[in-house]
């Protein structure tokens, strides 16, 4: 068995628990974990925890969740501790895709929004979020001032997944200087609803920032039935699991027509787990799934408990 910290194969058992079941112990990072692996302290069904997240992620509010639970599976949980499951899930699929190395669009949008956070300098914090042009999020960051110091963080994130060779904000001076991380082989396009249009490698390119505002939409949607983030710690995290929900868990990258397919093959997927419907590799290239190789082998642990 691989170790759920580390990952590592060098693992050996390490005696049961009082109720019977298998701990183990990695020589690789010394830690000790039993046969359950991430879920063995929680008392509910795993398909529970999972299906509650899922909600979260589709804009319920907690307290809604917690009524939905009692209706659906016949289990009574506070919205407590909905919360809880939500921070602990969502910081696992967030160390997860921080393994997944994908393959970003070079020209990328950059824009920030308000949000409520409780403890920022001004009466609203700022959202900074850098999406590509196929629509994937490749960074966000929470800063309690617009400045040019809190977008420099947001383009050092981001140059650390892409060198990005277009980049298009809006008409805010603070980007000036902040573009200028890259170095002067990035062209920085300053374009808001109405496109500009440029010429690059030969091309005639018409570039707007429409496509982080239609992310930043769903922002609003999503924090809508929230009363404020009480913290920047949190708000970084609610943050990411949305960005990670729009990436890959969206019910928009499925091809329904072939989950039978799926259900059916050698993997042995359990349906009701739905993570491995929402990641279906059978719309993917060999290319592609040798990337999300190790997000897969990672997804296995959770439908082998």
């Amino acid at each position: 068995m691989k170790c759920i910290n580390c990952r590592s194969t060098k693992t050996v058992k390490n005696g049961f628990d009082n109720k019977g079941v298998q701990r183990f112990k990695c020589n690789g990072c010394g830690r000790r974990f039993c046969e359950k692996g991430f879920f063995a302290r929680f008392r509910n069904p795993i398909r529970v925890i999972i299906t509650a997240v899922r909600w979260k992620m589709k804009r319920m509010s907690l307290r809604e969740i917690s009524d939905e639970v009692a209706d659906v599976f016949r289990i009574i949980v506070s919205h407590v501790t909905i919360w809880n499951w939500c921070m602990k899930f969502i910081s696992l699929l967030v160390l997860w895709a921080s393994l997944i190395d994908d393959d970003y669009k070079k020209i990328i949008h950059v824009d920030e929004k308000f949000i409520k956070v409780r403890g920022s300098k001004d009466k609203f914090a700022y959202l900074f979020v850098a999406i590509d042009s196929g629509h994937k999020v490749i960074a966000t960051f929470v800063a309690d001032s617009r400045t040019i110091k809190s977008a420099k963080v947001l383009m050092k994130k981001v140059g650390e997944k892409i060198i990005p060779e277009i980049i298009v904000t809006d008409k805010c001076q603070i980007y000036n200087k902040s573009c200028k991380v890259f170095g002067r082989k990035t062209k920085h396009v300053k374009a808001h609803f109405k496109a500009e249009g440029i010429v690059y490698n030969g091309k005639i390119f018409l570039l707007s920032n429409n496509r982080v505002e239609r992310f930043n939409s769903d922002i609003d949607l999503f924090l809508h039935v929230f009363r404020g983030l009480k913290s920047f710690e949190t708000a970084e995290l609610w943050i990411q699991g949305l960005a990670i929900y729009h990436n890959y868990l969206k019910p928009s990258k499925i091809n329904w027509h072939r989950i039978p397919k799926m259900i059916t093959s050698q993997r042995q997927v359990i349906p009701q787990i739905i993570f491995w419907i929402y990641l279906s590799p059978f719309k993917l290239t060999e290319a592609e799934l040798e990337r999300f190789k190790i997000f897969y082998d990672l997804l296995n642990n959770i439908i082998e408990v």
